[in-house]
């Protein structure tokens, strides 16, 4: 028999140690949130998810402009790629002004409106080496995105950035977005609420003279701009993505200074949030999702809404069944639609088929052994919406622009 063991004064002092709270991805949270409040979420969008596009950031650009122009003013001198200082060099060479995207630099390399508009445009707009190499192109998160306008989920997108990825997305989606790129058009704008898509570019769009990018040009945004900024602020959720929180001195007060919380906000990031940020994210009470860049962000909110989707829609009755093909088949448009629809169903009823519990296999005299033969209508109407689809969709075919191939297993149904 073992003796029983004293209790030595360390075990008496121990202090137990509570198993650790387990808490759920918030990508979950994120996901319920916008699938519930269609519409409610408005993106905050930082140089992240452009710079993975390889474009250049406002600042980045100015560093390059002056090491053009240092090449220029001495083409013996070797300009470094790294170590480069635009600021130093701009105080002896320049005009004395604060080095900016919108000061007399520009003015100095192309001194007309035109000359200025050729010169940014090629850090924005891909040539065909770029588009070769799949750089200056709407991204995975770019695309995403625009899915999520297109289905209505997302309406209002805050950004930082100057280039036009997002609107060229959207555009292959049939949006046109009311794009605001100067305080000026904030006057006549149409409301937030009625447009399907509004794009709020802090900082201007390339082509602008009056873009935002020193210390002191993002310290105070005009007056319109801020009254727009914090009606979006106060009224909408947000979805903070590639931004760092640092530099935009205005847009952190705005945030700061939010009456309201009326909806969550989520702050992605793809490395752990400076110190700035973090105590910006716990004043605002953000929702952190780290390790996470754009593409996988919204690629992911995208797959889990249309998840959530599938799980809410109630099984189609035989007459809804009817109705979506009659509308989808003579518009080739909808051949995805119809695939998916006719697919779908025939792989239920596949799988009822392989039910061997609930529907032994019977053998059909005069078949060979390893055939069987199955009605449409087998299984007290569990296959019936199936039948009056499939015929449908083989009625109307025959005179439809779309002429496919429904396929059941791997021989296709003939006669189309």
């Amino acid at each position: 028999m073992t003796e029983p063991v004293e209790p030595t004064e360390a075990a008496a002092d121990a202090v137990a140690v509570p198993a650790p709270i387990r808490r759920l991805d918030p990508f979950i949270g994120l996901s319920t949130a916008v699938h519930a409040a269609s519409g409610v979420y408005a993106l905050l969008l930082g140089s992240g998810g452009s710079t993975a596009a390889s474009i250049f950031t406002g600042w980045q650009i100015v560093t390059d402009l002056v090491r053009k122009a240092a090449a220029a003013q001495d083409p013996a001198a070797e300009i470094p790629t790294e170590g480069f200082d635009p600021e130093a060099w701009w105080l002896e060479h320049g005009d004395g002004e604060p080095l900016g995207y919108s000061s007399s630099l520009l003015n100095s390399l192309a001194p007309t409106a035109a000359g200025r508009d050729q010169v940014l445009r090629t850090y924005f707009e891909a040539s065909e080496e770029d588009r070769a190499d799949g750089r200056k192109l709407p991204t995975a998160a770019h695309e995403a995105i625009a899915d999520l306008v297109a289905r209505g989920v997302i309406k209002v997108i805050v950004t930082t950035n100057f280039d036009r990825l997002l609107e060229r997305a959207l555009e292959s989606r049939g949006v046109q977005a009311q794009v605001i790129h100067r305080s000026d058009q904030i006057e006549g704008m149409t409301p937030l609420p009625h447009r399907d898509a509004t794009i709020v570019k802090l900082h201007g769009d390339y082509a602008d003279l009056d873009k935002r990018n020193t210390v002191d040009e993002l310290s105070q945004y005009p007056v319109e701009q801020d009254a727009l900024l914090g009606r979006i602020l106060d009224e909408y959720g947000l979805i903070i993505c590639g931004w760092s929180g640092e530099w935009d001195v205005a847009l952190v007060r705005a945030l700061e200074q939010a009456k309201s919380r009326r909806y969550p906000i989520f702050w992605s990031s793809y490395r752990l949030p400076s110190e700035p940020a973090r105590k910006l994210i716990a004043q605002i009470g953000a929702v952190r999702i780290d390790n996470t860049g754009a593409d996988e962000l919204f690629t992911g909110l995208r797959d889990r809404l249309d998840a959530l989707d599938r799980l809410a829609s109630p099984p189609m009755s035989r007459e809804i069944a009817v109705a979506r093909l009659k509308r989808y088949l003579p518009d080739p448009a909808h051949r995805i639609e119809t695939h998916d629809l006719v697919m779908d169903e025939v792989k239920r009823v596949e799988a009822l088929i392989g039910d061997r519990e609930r529907y032994p296999l019977a053998v059909v005299a005069g078949t060979l052994k390893d055939d069987f033969g199955c009605s449409m209508t087998t299984g007290s109407g569990n296959t019936g919406p199936t039948s009056t689809r499939c015929c449908t969709f083989w009625r109307t075919a025959r005179t439809s622009p779309v002429r496919n191939t429904v396929r059941c297993g791997r021989e296709p149904f003939s006669g189309l």
